[in-house]
């Protein structure tokens, strides 16, 4: 579990960074598909993280985090300058990072809004040909994140994912399989932006089995993402 400041802190950053980039991009770039989210341009993404962070602050969460009410977020604000929404971020995120800190909401994802920032921000620059962002945010998706998919695999034994900054063990019983694999795809994979086949075509020894389909926690790329 990240400590709530930590939580807050990364966010923050997060935050920080991508309205750094926001400011720069051309109209040909905010237009540009964000193939990890293929139904978005740059300027959806970058308008569900405005809209995402002011719901959040005023509590309105019905149909969080579903498609209806991220959908929401880009279509009311379909006629309002980048600009503004990068304001409107600004005005309400340091809002959420207080909501973090509290550490009191009952929502997991509330309580740490690092996690659907920081998923979009490898998005962002996915779409973009960036540098990945720095490894603190993504370790802590990864460490935040896998413990709780190990609960959906029970009942199929253990695999164990080693990674260079540490390992996991998901599920009971006998060992099925153990996988190598870097900490910054394994935090793209839990939260859908790894093909099925790309999840198999990890450092195997044994099989994946049920592994690809039980480790996401989003619907899972049906083409293979590389970013």
């Amino acid at each position: 579990m990240v400590d709530p400041d930590v939580s807050a802190s990364l966010y923050r950053d997060a935050r920080r960074r991508i309205i750094a980039v926001a400011r720069e991009l051309t109209d040909e770039q905010l237009v540009s598909t964000v193939p990890a989210c293929p139904r978005w341009s740059v300027r959806d993404l970058l308008a569900h993280l405005a809209g995402g962070t002011a719901d959040v602050v005023s509590d309105n969460l019905v149909g969080a985090p579903g498609d209806d009410w991220t959908e929401a977020h880009i279509k009311t604000r379909a006629d309002r300058e980048v600009g503004e929404l990068l304001a409107e971020w600004e005005q309400f995120g340091p809002r959420w990072e207080e909501i973090a800190r509290t550490a009191a909401h009952p929502s997991f994802i509330v309580r740490n809004p690092f996690l659907d920032t920081g998923v979009h921000e490898a998005d962002l620059y996915g779409a973009l040909g960036l540098a990945r962002q720095p490894p603190e945010i993504y370790l802590a998706i990864a460490a935040s994140v896998v413990p709780r998919v190990a609960e959906d695999f029970d009942g199929i034994g253990v695999f164990t994912i080693i990674t260079p900054d540490g390992e996991y063990r998901l599920g009971n019983g006998d060992a099925e399989a153990s996988v190598r694999v870097d900490s910054y795809t394994l935090s793209r994979a839990v939260f859908g932006r790894r093909s099925r086949a790309q999840i198999e075509s990890w450092d195997w020894t044994g099989s994946p089995g049920q592994f690809a389909e039980r480790l996401t926690v989003l619907p899972q790329t049906e083409h293979d993402l590389v970013d």
